[in-house]
């Protein structure tokens, strides 16, 4: 029996809010980490006249996403890497009017234990966002040498990285760690109890990027967001930890204003009007009812320029 998995979309109302303040009659849009659809399934209600692009890399969610969503007849599923926006909608041929990205785990990938995400309960050491892909958490912690495995906790700015690296490594050489509770039980024994939750979450968080790697894809769909765009577009990004706020917050930053080099004659002029003011976090209610909701930030801008590098590439 197919095991029912629900999924209460983040921040949702505040995403339609900005939306519907900013956008007369979107008619083209990307949700660009589709998940469940419980986004894009809001957005589609919302707006009867659009038609939406859900990627995933998770052939599972795909398919979970097009029971949900396939008889609206107004959207296009595609099972990819959202690194790969720009080749994504130049098939289309369509500039959007708005594209979403929520950075989160899905609830499909964190209940499931087999898939390997979660601290809270055992399956195998696993990871992928597309199980179809070659790497493992199970290959990166038995396989990656010492200095590399305290390289990938600091990312995850986790202060016993060069501690935990060692004792993993050491834990190693006994056998094969295969499942997501033996490496939950290597880290709890090396950390003070108190700190045991946050040194899990920083460690499981930290293997699970390296795994698919999530920054460089991000870097890369934050730059095709801009190219694929047009004045006018709504970019919207709700991430969940630091590392990848930074990086949205700088991306953002840099076209709200702006800077020149030193001696430069002319300022550049914002290519991003910001929507947000920084970032927002979801409220105490939402929160009260959705845990998962507690870390989110959400960065919105919208397109009222171009770079003159963008400019450039689009000749």
């Amino acid at each position: 029996m197919e095991q029912d998995f629900t999924h209460q979309p983040v921040m949702l109302d505040k995403c339609l809010e900005i939306l519907d303040r900013n956008l007369d009659t979107p008619r083209f849009a990307v949700d660009c980490t589709l998940g469940l659809g419980g986004h894009s399934e809001a957005f589609l209600k919302k707006f009867p006249s659009l038609f939406l692009v859900g990627i995933d890399k998770d052939g599972e969610a795909l398919q979970i996403a097009r029971k949900r969503l396939e008889k609206t007849g107004r959207i296009a599923f595609v099972h990819d890497s959202f690194a790969n926006l720009s080749s994504i909608l130049s098939s289309f041929g369509r500039d959007p009017d708005f594209i979403f990205a929520d950075l989160g785990l899905s609830s499909l990938q964190i209940d499931k234990a087999e898939r390997g995400f979660s601290y809270m309960s055992s399956g195998a050491l696993d990871m992928r966002m597309d199980p179809s892909s070659p790497l493992t958490a199970r290959e990166v912690i038995n396989s990656r040498s010492r200095q590399d495995l305290e390289e990938i906790f600091r990312s995850c700015q986790e202060p016993r990285a060069g501690l935990l690296a060692r004792a993993i490594v050491r834990e190693r050489e006994k056998g094969e760690i295969s499942t997501t509770g033996r490496l939950a039980e290597i880290l709890d024994a090396n950390t003070p109890y108190r700190e045991r939750l946050q040194t899990k979450k920083r460690v499981f968080q930290a293997v699970r990027m390296e795994v698919n790697g999530e920054k460089g894809d991000l870097e890369r769909l934050l730059a095709s967001s801009l190219e694929a765009s047009r004045p006018g577009t709504v970019i919207m990004v709700e991430s969940y930890h630091s590392g990848e706020d930074r990086l949205v917050k700088r991306f953002f930053a840099s076209g709200i204003s702006p800077s020149a080099p030193p001696k430069f004659p002319v300022a550049p002029e914002p290519y991003f009007e910001d929507l947000t003011r920084g970032a927002l976090k979801a409220g105490e209610g939402e929160v009260a009812s959705n845990s998962r909701s507690h870390s989110v930030r959400l960065r919105a801008v919208k397109v009222i320029g171009r770079p003159e590098r963008v400019k450039k590439q689009r000749l």
